[in-house]
């Protein structure tokens, strides 16, 4: 809740800054407008002002928002930088031609024996049309900025936070290693399946918490993960439960993603249809040639829905799209009773 409300706050922070740049804009542009046209408050007064001041107003922000919102957004920052000058042009050629035929028009009724032809206004609001433009730009580019400022400051609040959560929760799996050396050194020497379990459950643990903490591991690593996850759900499966377990590995040092594998093999013994009175398997094969590493893992399921797995099965599809968006092919199928599995990533 926290963490939405300080979301909520900086975005309110930009929304101001974002409207507190516009009114910095618009009312230099009104001061210099009121000062521009003071000879016709003069000879008709501040309402009739009003009229040519709209339409200046409208012509201008045509101006700069077509820059802004349009011209910037959609051609300079994808670098169509010739799009982007000849937009410009175009706009300073419309925006020069139509306000110098409004000026004409209103000068007209105030000075009518005083008429000058259109050219005569061209130079000056061409002028006004590139100072007001790069004017614009530079209030853009510092509101941008400004902005990255603060996405980038609360990135590092968060990542600081992220942190310190990490190094409190390191005060758990110290704790929870020292229990479990406690318990195995407790455990009967005769029985050693139990050792063995335990020592299976340390090794998963340390490498979730500690090895699997990089952006790569090795293949060997990975796949000893597997097999002692495999091996621990064999020993607290009951005997109906058939599992093979093959694994071909060329290059053992080969790199990989950790625990980019680990969910399909999870999901398989999640939704396997073993019970006391009805047998099931479970098949994997792991695979690695060249740098081509390919996962296939089936398992018997009760029901057809049963197999489509949870938050832990989409998060790895998302990682895989992530990592390896062009470099992976995932097939998962189902067909009489078998959920298929059939990954391929080329690393």
């Amino acid at each position: 809740m926290s963490g939405s409300v300080s979301n909520n706050n900086g975005r309110r922070k930009l929304f101001q800054t974002s409207h507190l740049f516009h009114l910095l804009f618009w009312v230099m542009y009104a001061v210099f407008m009121i000062l521009e046209m003071q000879g016709y408050t003069i000879k008709r007064g501040f309402v009739f002002v009003l009229q040519p001041l709209l339409i200046y107003f409208a012509l201008m922000a045509l101006l700069v928002y077509g820059n802004t919102l349009l011209l910037i957004p959609l051609l300079l920052e994808k670098k169509k930088v010739v799009l982007y000058l000849t937009g410009i042009v175009l706009f300073i050629i419309l925006y020069t031609y139509f306000r110098s035929l409004s000026q004409q028009y209103w000068d007209a009724i105030i000075w009518p024996d005083d008429l000058m032809a259109i050219q005569s206004y061209f130079q000056w609001n061409f002028i006004y049309a590139v100072w007001f433009l790069i004017i614009s730009s530079m209030l853009f580019f510092t509101q941008k900025w400004s902005e990255q400022q603060k996405k980038v400051k609360s990135i590092e609040i968060n990542q600081l936070k992220t942190e310190l959560k990490y190094l409190r929760s390191q005060v758990n799996p110290h704790f929870l290693f020292n229990g479990l050396n406690t318990i195995y050194g407790n455990i009967d020497i005769r029985d050693q399946k139990a050792r063995d379990i335990l020592l299976q459950f340390s090794d998963l643990l340390r490498y979730s918490l500690y090895e699997a903490d990089t952006d790569f591991v090795d293949l060997e690593k990975e796949a000893l993960h597997l097999e002692n996850y495999v091996g621990l759900q064999k020993a607290r499966s009951n005997t109906n439960l058939n599992v093979e377990l093959e694994i071909n590995i060329e290059n053992r040092s080969i790199q990989i993603a950790p625990l980019i594998l680990i969910p399909f093999i999870e999901n398989a013994f999640k939704f396997s249809a073993g019970d006391d009175d009805r047998p099931s398997n479970i098949n994997i094969k792991l695979h690695q040639t060249g740098n081509r590493v390919h996962l296939q893992c089936s398992n018997s399921i009760e029901g057809h829905e049963s197999g489509k797995g949870g938050i832990g099965l989409s998060n790895v599809k998302r990682r895989l799209e992530l990592l390896y968006n062009d470099k992976h092919s995932l097939g998962i199928s189902l067909r009489d009773g078998i959920y298929l599995v059939d990954l391929t990533i080329f690393v």
